[in-house]
């Protein structure tokens, strides 16, 4: 019903009456219509829109929180510590697809304390179908759900939810959810882990490639540094300590060994494929070209090889002078 244009028709019958006396049943109608709307749709209360208010309010803050990071760590635990303050739930799971199957748990949240499932790999047929479809599952009760797999260690839940990470059409990442009773994940719960989902799928791309960069800078640098140290002649100990040093701080690695491949018997570098080697040419004994002197007139560099005949550029060339007898031709050795 279009409660605008009802009241201006109203307004308009009503031009006969006073100034005053027409506001007072145009008010009355407003009332009325307000009063029906109430009864019809109960929703649409002065509680309803103020809680409507607050929970967009809250997810903005969210999505606000999730983009404000820079290390990916960072990230990917704040998406799940943001996640709890819109969705209920009592187990969640981030987790990345393997390049060989199945999933890769990287972060958790509702697994008991001293316990940790971070690294897991598993794969079930839920999982599989999440990312072939690229689109949300929600699992009432798992007990009457015959593809349902638990993921090893993880506390046990009743009802699910599977959410895919998006980057452009590519599925990143895995979202899990779970209830520990047979509670539905309803529309608006998976609506609201949807956009949980969509920004931190975002907030991880833009964080791994930042990691990228950084990690890039810092081999450059390392690299930088052991070639320093290698054209001042330093001492091997003191390279090959650079060169592990370097690696400790591109990679997250805590120790390392190098050893060379003199210790082992073999050389200490090799490359990476065979080098042709050619046998040693004789001395070339260079000879004049008689043949270019009578075509053009000129005089010219050696341009053959007398012993292994190969073509040699020419080094330079000159008129001869005009005094020059016609029938003579000179050579240079």
């Amino acid at each position: 019903m279009n409660t605008d244009r009802l009241l201006r028709e109203v307004e308009t019958r009503l031009a006969g009456l006073g100034e005053a006396d027409r506001q007072e049943v145009l008010d009355a109608v407003r009332e009325e219509i307000a009063r029906e709307r109430r009864r019809v749709e109960p929703e649409l209360t002065v509680e309803a829109e103020r809680g409507r208010r607050v929970d967009a309010e809250t997810l903005r803050e969210v999505l606000e929180a999730i983009n404000r990071p820079s290390r990916l760590a960072d990230t990917i635990e704040e998406v799940l510590k943001q996640l709890e303050r819109v969705v209920a739930f009592d187990f969640a799971a981030l987790a990345w697809p393997e390049p060989a199957g199945g999933c890769r748990i990287i972060a958790e949240r509702g697994v008991p304390d001293g316990q940790s499932i971070v690294g897991t790999v598993f794969e079930d047929p839920l999982s599989r179908a999440v990312l072939q479809e690229r689109w949300p599952l929600n699992v009432a009760d798992v007990n009457a759900e015959e593809r349902f797999r638990a993921i090893p260690g993880a506390p046990p839940v009743r009802s699910w939810a599977g959410i895919p990470l998006l980057v452009e059409g590519d599925v990143i990442g895995l979202l899990y959810l779970g209830r520990a009773h047979p509670d539905p994940f309803v529309d608006e719960d998976l609506h609201r882990a949807k956009a949980v989902a969509f920004s931190a799928a975002a907030a991880i791309r833009k964080a791994q490639l930042l990691e990228q960069v950084h990690r890039y800078a810092a081999l450059m640098e390392q690299v930088v540094e052991v070639d320093q140290r290698v054209f001042a002649g330093a001492p091997l100990d003191e390279v090959a300590r650079a060169i592990l040093d370097g690696a400790g701080k591109v990679g997250t690695y805590k120790g390392g060994l190098l050893v060379p491949a003199k210790a082992l018997g073999g050389p200490w570098a090799a490359p990476l494929r065979p080098i042709s080697r050619r046998p040693p040419r004789a001395a070339c004994r260079p000879r004049a070209c008689p043949r270019w002197a009578r075509r053009s007139g000129s005089r010219c560099r050696p341009t053959r090889c007398t012993s292994c005949r190969s073509t040699r550029p020419m080094a330079s060339w000159a008129p001869w002078p005009s005094s020059t007898p016609t029938g003579r031709r000179r050579t240079i050795a």
